[in-house]
């Protein structure tokens, strides 16, 4: 059967591919022509564009040697395709005859085949419906079940839902109650260990609260008796001679270069 369908099929199409046929003409080699010109053009004209990226490089220099050899690659590719028009020209008008011909037969095949398409179509259509006709009982008597089977499934789960949904307020409270204890010796737990916590970091915290208290008085100390000052002072002292030493040792480096 499915063969048979498919072999129809290809009978109904037969009328669209004679069609197509019809349509090709030797004005394809003029069209095939210009696709090619307008291609080629279009590839020269990127390649020169992506020679413009080799403006200030290092490789600018073969920047013209490119350009020229992409120019003389298109004329080749022009050259070549005037050579082949010629024979492709001659090849088109020594078929003449036989492509019209072709083309002829096509067309009378088409005719012919035309009202054979529209029987073919109305015995296929005539098929379908008797098919339609006999699978129609059973898809309806399915549905009908289905439908039927779905509202005794409903049936039967309302009370159970309504069940749940009366369950769950009290549920909840029921479980609420022996979770409450759990959490709160977690929590009385968890306090007693930061209590713990604390207590035995009080001591260091008030030290270092100590120790940056003291530190602060004595920087107040030492900048307003201007010891501070004297400090750096001094540490400047210190420090210059080397300084001094490692700008003159770059200067000679500097100077040698």
């Amino acid at each position: 059967m499915m063969r048979f369908v498919a072999l129809a099929l290809t009978v109904l199409l037969a009328g669209c591919q004679a069609r197509f046929l019809q349509d090709e003409a030797p004005s394809q080699l003029d069209h095939v022509k210009s696709a090619f010109k307008l291609y080629a053009d279009q590839l020269k004209q990127s390649s020169h564009k992506t020679l413009t990226h080799l403006d200030d490089t290092e490789f600018k220099d073969y920047k013209v040697f490119l350009g020229q050899s992409i120019d003389n690659l298109h004329g080749y590719f022009e050259k070549a395709f005037e050579f082949i028009t010629p024979v492709a020209t001659q090849v088109l008008d020594a078929t003449a005859t036989q492509r019209e011909k072709l083309t002829k037969d096509i067309e009378d095949l088409r005719k012919q085949l035309e009202p054979m398409r529209e029987e073919l179509r109305q015995v296929l259509l005539k098929h379908l419906e008797e098919y339609r006709d006999e699978l129609k009982p059973f898809v309806d008597d399915y549905l009908a079940k289905e439908r039927q089977r779905m509202e005794e499934v409903r049936t039967k789960l309302e009370p159970v839902v309504k069940s749940l949904k009366e369950k769950i307020g009290p549920n909840w409270e029921e479980t609420k109650s022996k979770l409450t204890p759990i959490l709160e010796a977690v929590r009385v737990k968890v306090a007693e260990y930061l209590q713990e916590a604390k207590t035995g970091l009080e001591p260091y915290i008030q030290e270092y609260k100590d120790q940056v208290e003291k530190g602060t008085i004595e920087f107040r100390e030492a900048v307003r008796s201007g010891e501070l000052r004297k400090k750096m002072t001094e540490l400047g002292d210190q420090v210059k001679p080397h300084f001094e030493k490692i700008v003159e040792a770059v200067q000679k480096f500097v100077s040698k270069e």
